[in-house]
Order: structure tokens, then C-alpha cells, then sequence
């Protein structure tokens, strides 16, 4: 080949990288904007625009806390994401929630295109095609944490970190006085910045300081990476609390108690998804795979190495860094592949890359449901697993009280209710381990907990009646004259001293619904009682979160007429049209209800029980699935052989009831015989 022949080759090839290089920033930025474009839910994103429309109020940083009443005087309080709250809510008042989605997208873009530019710089266009697979295929681990929070800041500046201090170490570009003045400059600027966002700041101190030392023992760029250090410290004080918002952040990661108290804060558990372990393994070992070679490149190299060995012990110490784990060590681990594939021919690497990262798309858009937040693309707000019902009650009825509630819900409510004070909201460091574990054991203890209501006289307590640890608490709360149960949603109710005086002047009128999902009480009710639980569904508050419980209540009540015998004995099939439409409408109320009722196994039992007698197999199986998620129950178990009856699988049905027979009671059970009955003359569904 001719010298014109080869340069216009060469020149194609540079054009071929060069496009491919592109894609994958594009893919990148695109594929993370995608993933957190979801519906805005996290109770945690309306604590901190509280806090930020007080900021905005007041016109200045408080620094006592105004929203508790733990203490008997205001005690001093110091928010570390003051800036972030303050912003957030300026972009809320603006434009709503939306724009506080748009902002975390641009923010996860902006992440991705700089990840996947810092390999390019490290490692070449290979390195850049597969930083931006492992990103890609990082999603479904990572996406649970891409909630519109301050700690969303960290995943750009980290990666702007990575580049500036790769620089600065002439891990790449030849280094030009000017540009390391800039990067010293920029990357001192960042971090005061980073300061006042969140206290992840502590994790940008600790990369430069993985650097520096790498940089002293290697004889690099010591004079550049001492002065940055020195004004990333100095940044670390610019603050309305000076050096306290370090120092602080400093204790409150130091402190084990927090990793037990706060979930986010705690290791892997059984009950967690298992990809949330897989995928940081998986990581592992790549990055085990490519720490010879980056080890042997240089200080840049060993620096980044060391970062990311940092972002591997977080991770499994604690499952809120899984995310900064798996998206930020994909460059390191992209560069390090990239190097062991050199020989690799560039096209066929290329479409190997190309081919893998579509079907990694596939799967992942598959996990949005399937995985946390379990939730597909969408925008503007989703309030129903929150106490919204219970907030417009309050506003509307008693808008200023004193709360105990769960953190979650502490943190939704400090932003609908502006009066209202509480106990304990999402604010861990600024309560303390002891106070925490106290409020925490009176969930679980009697005696506890009429110690805190009594102590801190609190009027309000919002009990989350879906919640198992929760039980005691409600059944302590009814069983006290003192207390009136007020208001019912899908998954809250409120109870307020019977001696406060609301909003119109009058003491709380108790409801005398259950705030619960069991059936039996629902399917015993005689007509004058089904009558008084229909009208009290009157006084719930006008809201979509009661939809789900005022569904049940009303199905539940439909369904009376539908069973074999008594509660617990399953429903017969319908005999007529009127019957069928009565089942009709009960299976769309049971619909509503299982998606407000969030996940609680009786309601998708009767849903499954319905959806079988009206054939809709699918929807049955669908719903059993959902139903034994905490085991099999009667319904379960019985519901299952008629869902087999109709699938026409008679001789699973027979085997089961053969078995069955020989339990105590079996003979008398009328759920049993009508199986018998039907296993001998099969149902047919059209």
C-alpha cells in the first residue's frame, strides 16, 4: 500500500474511533439520564425541601433546629446540605418537582459523559467503549440510589476529580503550567463547593489524599497535589459552620451505631436484592483482574487503583455506596481491560462492545421493575407509599402538632405540614444514636412506649399499619381511651389525644373503621354494620392514598355474598349475571387496593381469589405470587388448586386433597369439599 493509500486509511480509522468514541459518550449520558427519570418518591427529597424553603424563608442558614421537640429549648443544629436544600427548593418553587428531576438527569448525564471521558483519556477509544458497557450494565445495582438528593452531586465531581488529578499526576497530556493552575484551581473551587452540597465531601478529600501520597512516593507532581490538598482543606472550613462540617462528618462516619440504625447505612442483608452483592462482587474481580497492570502504570495508575480498593470496602460496608462503587470504578476497570484487549482487532472489539451493550439495554430496562425503586420511566410526583392522606388530614384538621412517626414519614411531613413538629425525622447525625434507639425501641416496647408519649407529650402518631413492626404500636394506641383514632389511608393512619381540640373547634370524632387488612371482621359484618363502615369510608379524607383502603372495604363488603360459608372458607363461583358483574367490580376494587396497600399478602390472596372464579389465570397466578411473598396462607394454598382446576391440571388438585384429607377437620372443612366436588367435574373457563 502506497503512503497516500495508508494515510487515508489511517485517517479512516481515526474517523471510525472517533465516532465510536462519541456513541459512547452519548450511550452513556443517555443510558444514566434514562434510568433516573423516574417518578419523584423518596420521602428523604420533601425532608430536605423543607429545609430549604426554611433557608429561603428565613434568608439565612438557621443555626438552631426549629422542626423537633426533643430538646426543651431549640438545639443547635448544623445542615450539612444546606446549599443543595436551598437549590432544591428554588427549583421547586420554579417549575415543581420536575425540576428537580431534570436536575439529578442532568446531573447523572453530565457523571456518565465525564466517566466515560476520563477513560478515553486514560486508556484510548477502547477504553472509552467499554467504560461506557460498564456503565450501562451498572444501572440496574446502582439506579436504587438515583433519588433527588444532595448525594447526587458526588457521581460528577468525583469524576471530575478523576481527570483533574490524572492530570495533574501527567497520567495523560504532555502538562502545561497554566492548565495545572487551573485544575488546582477548579478542583479547590469544586470542593468548597462540595462542602456545602454534601457531606460526601469527605470522599473527594480522601481521593486527593490517595493521589497525594502517590504522588510523594512516586517523586510526581508533589508541588501541585500539596497545594490542592491545602486548599481542599482550607475548603473544607468555608462554611456557615467553619470547620464543624468536617469535623462532623468525620464523627458521624466513624460512629458504628449509625450502620445498625440506618438501613442505607448498613451492609449486604439476605432480605436485600442478591444483585446488590453480585454486581460489587463481579466488580471485584475485575478489578482484581486489572490491578497488576494498573499498578504497574504509574502514580495516576496506583492512585486510582487505591480509590477504587476505598470505594470496594464502602460498598460492602455499607449498601448506600454500591452505586459510587459499580459507576465510578468502571473507568479504572475500563482502562485495565482495555490494555489486556490491545491485540484485540479494533473492529471486531468494537462490535463486540456494540452487540453486548444493546442486550445489556434490554435487560436493564427489564430490571426498572424488578429491582429498586421498582419502578419504570415516568415523571412528577409519586406519593403513594407516602402519608399524603394523613398530611391533608392534619392540614386540614390539626395543622400544628407534635408527631412520632417513622423517619420516612417524619421527612414527607416536614414539608406538607410547616407547623408541624416531630420527635424524630430523617436528621440522624443531629439526634444522636441514644435518642434514636430510644424512639426506635417503643415500636417494639409497651412500656417504652407510653414512657415517650407521656415524656415528650406528643398529641400525633402516625402508625404505618402495613408495617409489621408497627402491630403493637396500633393495637396500644386502640386499646387507649386517651387516644382517638382520626384518619385511615392505604398504609397510614392517624391517632390524636382524644383531649386536643382541633381546627373547628370540636374534640376528634373516632372512626370506628380497622386500620387494617384483615378480611374476617370485613366478611362477618351483618348489614346494619356493612351500612356503618360505608358511611365512616365518608369521613376519610378526599384523597387518591385512601383509594386503596376504601377499595377493600368496599370489595370485602361485596364479597359477603359470594362465600361458601363463612370467612375462610373461599368463594363459590358466580351462578349468574348479576353475580358476575358483583365479582367484576370486586376484582377491579382489589386491584386498586393491592397497588395502595403496598405489597400486603392477604389483599393480593383475594385478589388472586377473584381473578381465579372470573378465569383471568394469569392475573391469578400473578397475584398468588405477590400473595406468598411472606409464606402460604389458606387462601394461598386452597386458592391455588382451583386456579389448577381451571388450568385443567385435575391430578395435582386430587393428589393435594389426598394429602389434605388426613388433617384434623379435613372431613367438616366446606373449602375442601367443594374441591373435592370440583376435582371430580373439573371447571372449564372459556
Amino acid at each position: 500500500m502506497g503512503p497516500s493509500k495508508a494515510a487515508t486509511a489511517s485517517a479512516l480509522g481515526a474517523n471510525e474511533h472517533a465516532r465510536l468514541v462519541w456513541l459512547a459518550y452519548l450511550v452513556a449520558g443517555a443510558a444514566l439520564c434514562v434510568a433516573g427519570l423516574y417518578p419523584v418518591s423518596n420521602p428523604d427529597t420533601f425532608g430536605h425541601l423543607a429545609q430549604g424553603r426554611q433557608i429561603a424563608l428565613l434568608g439565612h442558614v438557621p443555626l438552631r433546629d426549629s422542626f423537633s421537640f426533643w430538646r426543651a429549648q431549640p438545639a443547635l443544629w448544623r445542615n450539612y446540605e444546606w446549599l443543595s436544600d436551598l437549590l432544591s427548593y428554588r427549583l421547586y418553587a420554579w417549575s415543581g418537582v420536575d425540576a428537580l428531576l431534570g436536575c439529578k438527569c442532568v446531573l447523572l448525564t453530565a457523571a456518565g459523559a465525564l466517566l466515560v471521558g476520563f477513560a478515553h483519556l486514560r486508556g484510548g477509544a477502547r477504553a472509552a467503549l467499554l467504560c461506557a458497557l460498564m456503565l450501562v450494565t451498572a444501572i440496574p445495582a446502582a439506579r436504587f440510589r438515583f433519588s433527588e438528593r444532595p448525594e447526587m452531586v458526588a457521581l460528577p465531581l468525583v469524576a471530575f476529580y478523576w481527570i483533574g488529578l490524572s492530570y495533574l499526576m501527567r497520567a495523560w497530556g504532555a502538562g502545561r503550567r497554566g492548565v495545572d493552575t487551573a485544575f488546582v484551581l477548579g478542583l479547590g473551587l469544586a470542593h468548597a463547593l462540595w462542602v456545602n452540597l454534601h457531606g460526601s465531601h469527605l470522599l473527594g478529600l480522601a481521593v486527593t489524599s490517595i493521589h497525594f501520597g502517590c504522588a510523594w512516593w512516586l517523586g510526581v507532581a508533589r508541588r501541585e497535589l500539596t497545594v490542592l490538598l491545602l486548599l481542599q482543606l482550607l475548603a473544607s472550613c468555608v462554611s456557615p459552620y467553619g470547620p464543624a462540617i468536617l469535623t462532623d462528618a468525620i464523627a458521624h462516619l466513624t460512629q458504628p451505631e449509625y450502620r445498625v440504625l440506618v438501613s442505607e447505612w448498613s451492609a449486604w442483608e439476605p432480605s436485600d436484592p442478591l444483585w446488590f452483592l453480585l454486581a460489587p462482587l463481579l466488580q471485584s474481580a475485575l478489578l482484581l483482574v486489572c490491578a497488576p497492570w494498573l499498578w504497574r502504570s504509574g502514580g495516576a495508575g496506583r492512585a486510582l487503583l487505591l480509590c477504587n480498593v476505598l470505594l470496594a470496602v464502602a460498598c460492602f460496608r455499607s449498601i448506600r455506596f454500591v452505586a459510587e462503587y459499580v459507576l465510578l470504578g468502571a473507568p479504572a476497570v475500563a482502562v485495565g481491560l482495555a490494555n489486556l484487549l490491545r491485540e484485540a482487532p479494533w473492529r471486531k472489539l468494537a462490535g463486540a462492545v456494540a452487540g453486548t451493550t444493546a442486550v445489556a439495554a434490554v435487560v436493564v430496562t427489564w430490571s426498572f421493575t424488578r429491582l429498586p425503586p421498582y419502578v419504570g420511566i415516568g415523571h412528577g410526583p409519586d406519593l403513594h407509599a407516602l402519608p399524603a392522606g394523613s398530611a391533608a388530614w392534619l392540614a386540614q384538621s390539626f395543622p400544628r402538632p407534635r408527631v412520632l412517626a417513622t423517619v420516612e414519614d417524619s421527612w414527607f411531613l416536614m414539608f406538607e405540614l410547616p407547623g408541624a413538629h416531630f420527635l424524630q425525622d430523617g436528621r440522624a447525625p443531629f439526634y444522636g444514636p441514644e435518642h434514636m434507639w430510644r424512639v426506635r425501641a417503643a415500636f417494639s416496647d409497651e412500656a417504652a412506649l407510653r414512657s415517650l408519649l407521656e415524656d415528650y407529650k406528643v398529641d400525633t402518631v402516625i402508625v404505618r399499619h402495613t408495617f409489621k413492626p408497627h402491630r403493637l404500636l396500633l393495637a396500644h394506641l386502640r386499646a387507649r381511651s386517651d387516644w382517638t383514632l382520626a384518619s385511615i389511608e392505604d398504609c397510614d393512619a392517624v391517632f390524636v389525644r382524644s383531649s386536643v381540640v382541633l381546627r373547628d373547634g370540636q374534640p376528634p370524632t373516632p372512626l370506628a373503621l380497622i386500620p387494617e387488612y384483615e378480611p374476617g371482621g370485613l366478611l362477618a359484618a351483618n348489614e346494619t354494620q356493612a351500612a356503618s363502615l360505608l358511611a365512616e369510608l365518608g369521613r376519610l379524607p378526599t384523597h387518591d392514598n385512601t383509594l386503596g383502603y376504601r377499595s377493600w372495604v368496599r370489595a370485602l363488603l361485596s364479597l359477603r355474598a359470594q362465600l361458601r360459608a363463612g370467612p375462610g372458607d373461599g368463594l363459590r363461583a358466580p351462578a349468574n349475571a348479576a353475580e358476575v358483574t358483583r365479582l367484576r367490580l370486586a376484582l377491579a376494587r382489589l386491584r386498586r387496593a393491592a397497588f395502595g396497600a403496598q405489597g400486603v399478602p392477604v389483599v393480593h390472596a383475594y385478589h388472586a381469589l377473584v381473578a381465579t372464579q372470573l378465569c383471568a389465570l394469569a392475573e391469578a397466578e400473578t397475584a398468588f405470587a405477590h400473595a406468598r411473598a411472606e409464606g402460604d396462607s389458606r387462601e394461598t394454598l386452597l386458592g391455588a388448586q382451583e386456579l389448577a382446576l381451571r388450568r385443567g391440571d385435575a391430578a395435582s388438585v386430587r393428589a393435594f386433597l389426598a394429602q389434605a384429607s388426613a388433617l384434623p377437620g379435613a372431613a367438616q372443612d366446606p373449602w375442601l369439599a367443594a374441591l373435592r366436588e370440583a376435582a371430580a367435574s373439573p371447571p372449564r373457563c372459556p
